[in-house]
């Protein structure tokens, strides 16, 4: 099996473009959140959000015509793959891209509901329900090129189209659980000699008006619309906000990565999955598929949960989800969970769905290189059984040779990558 690790890192979020503009933000315990400014959100219960609110499109995207079809998240995954991609020396218009495989994740909402919510209203009887014979009329007005932009995976072409990468490839759905996977799918590529680079990361625009819309009103986001609310393992903890952006890495054969001159970030040397079992409408597992994943991951890596030294975790700010939480890491990690670091950015970015995931794997690898890991904001008081130390208000300076990083998803399902120290 091929050594596998990270020669680039891009990120697009609400405190910034560029990986090293975000960390330097994370680590100094800035946050993202704040009332919403895009729309009017009056009508959600929630009101706050983490938007990005200075991105331009155009440096990053060089095809105009495909700028003008790209969702927002289409856009903010490009320029996060541009950047990752500069880092690591892979140049777009370079011969050898035809054997890169990409492995994304996203939900990828439509940027604009009008295009479509117009006619479909228009397109009801007086009872409220679709008219056929109306439908068709009314579907004439849709924005025509509303089904280019609803299709999730179209980002896929559109790297193809403009860096040439025709390598393995796939793309999926869900969230920061999504965003793992693909890392670990492409991790799982070139460890098997299919390729030597591979781009994989996640994308969505979680705080745009569809997003909200459709998520509003689950067991997810808090209704306290202030400053300092989204509060994870805090006894006052009453739910999250959404976020916007995307993260992208660059995986590559060590071998490969060295001899071109790369000083990687890290190495991945484990994933693992896991799946909690949920009624229909559930959100929240009670941990068994979480702690099924980081088992699998350091099993794969070799490693015992007493080397771990940072956990990069979700911290979904919901007591009993980050109970689950808790309670996974301390069966996976054992007599480790007594000693080891863990935090979660949600307090300053928001739940970034399925750019939560690749986030965290970013966070993790910079922890082992920086010997730094960033901070769990606005915990206070610690829930009940929510007693590992999840680094309270202040980065902290550490030095480990292992770490993990986790994604949760919306129904239980779960993912884990172990990273160790180059």
């Amino acid at each position: 099996m091929n050594r596998v690790v990270i020669s680039g890192i891009g990120v697009v979020s609400p405190l910034g473009t560029g990986f090293t503009q975000t960390w330097k933000e994370l680590v100094a315990g800035r946050s993202a959140v704040r009332p919403i400014t895009a729309y009017d959100p009056s009508s959600l219960r929630t009101r706050f959000g983490a938007e990005i609110t200075d991105f331009d499109a155009k440096p990053f995207v060089r095809n105009r015509k495909s700028l003008r079809l790209m969702t927002r998240a289409n856009q903010l995954a490009h320029a996060a793959v541009r950047l990752a991609t500069e880092e690591a020396r892979i140049d777009p218009a370079t011969s050898g891209n035809d054997s890169v495989g990409v492995f994304l994740a996203s939900e990828n909402q439509i940027s604009d509901p009008l295009h479509i919510l117009d006619a479909t209203v228009e397109a009801c009887g007086p009872d409220g329900r679709i008219d056929p014979t109306r439908l068709g009329h009314e579907a004439a007005r849709m924005y025509p090129l509303f089904f280019v932009e609803g299709l999730p995976s179209a980002e896929l072409f559109f790297l193809s189209e403009e860096f040439g990468f025709a390598g393995p490839s796939a793309f999926l759905s869900g969230a920061g659980d999504a965003g793992i996977s693909a890392i670990g799918n492409a991790y799982r590529a070139i460890a098997r000699g299919e390729t030597t680079v591979a781009v994989a990361g996640g994308f969505d625009d979680g705080v745009s008006w569809w997003c909200m819309s459709k998520l509003d009103r689950l067991d997810l986001l808090t209704d306290r619309n202030e400053a300092g609310a989204v509060r994870p393992y805090d006894r006052d903890a009453t739910g999250t906000v959404l976020g916007e952006g995307a993260c992208m890495l660059v995986l590559e054969d060590y071998d490969t990565a060295v001899a071109r001159g790369i000083e990687p970030y890290a190495e991945i040397v484990g994933f693992g999955g896991g799946s909690d079992p949920v009624t229909p409408g559930e959100i929240w597992g009670d941990g068994t598929g979480l702690r099924n994943a980081l088992a699998s991951a350091m099993r794969e890596a070799g490693v015992a949960g007493t080397e771990i030294g940072y956990v990069a975790t979700d911290g979904a700010a919901v007591i009993r989800a980050d109970l689950a939480e808790a309670r996974a890491l301390r069966a996976a990690l054992g007599a480790g969970a007594d000693t080891v670091a863990a935090s979660s950015v949600q307090p300053a970015l928001g739940q970034l769905l399925s750019a939560a995931g690749p986030l965290n794997v970013a966070l993790a690898a910079m922890a082992l290189r920086e010997a730094t890991v960033t901070p769990t904001l606005n915990l206070s008081t610690a829930a009940p059984r929510c007693d590992l130390d999840w680094v309270p208000g202040t980065a902290r300076e550490l030095r480990a040779d292992y770490s993990l990083a986790l994604g949760r998803g919306l129904s239980g399902q779960a993912a884990a990558l172990a990273l160790r120290r180059l």
